[in-house]
């Protein structure tokens, strides 16, 4: 079975630490694990993605995500590293929630 590296699974842990609460699954409720934390990443994978090869190329494209990303926060491209966060909670089942700002309907007169 194909695994997340260790420090992959830690800085993964960190982003859901860091958006707790902020965070929502697009998976239906009880349809797999939820990734938090404190739960086995690699278990969430295994509930999301039934299939073996499935399991690898998810776990392959969340390693070299991990990579740019790392490369991005060093190069302090901070906005391109949220949309590859982004990209790697969606692998998860996870996505943001969305809150509206004072810029997403025009002021009233």
């Amino acid at each position: 079975m194909t695994k997340l590296l260790p420090v992959t699974a830690y800085t993964i842990r960190r982003l859901l630490r860091h958006y707790q609460g902020q965070l929502r699954s697009v998976v239906a409720e009880g349809a797999c694990l939820v990734a938090d934390p404190e739960i086995d990443l690699n278990a969430v994978l295994e509930s999301l993605y039934l299939d073996e090869d499935e399991i690898r190329v998810q776990v392959a494209e969340i390693e070299k995500l991990m990579m740019t990303y790392q490369l991005l926060l060093k190069a302090g491209a901070k906005e391109q590293a949220t949309a590859i966060e982004d990209q790697i909670l969606w692998i998860l089942g996870l996505k943001h929630l969305t809150t509206k700002t004072a810029n997403a309907a025009p002021a009233m007169p």
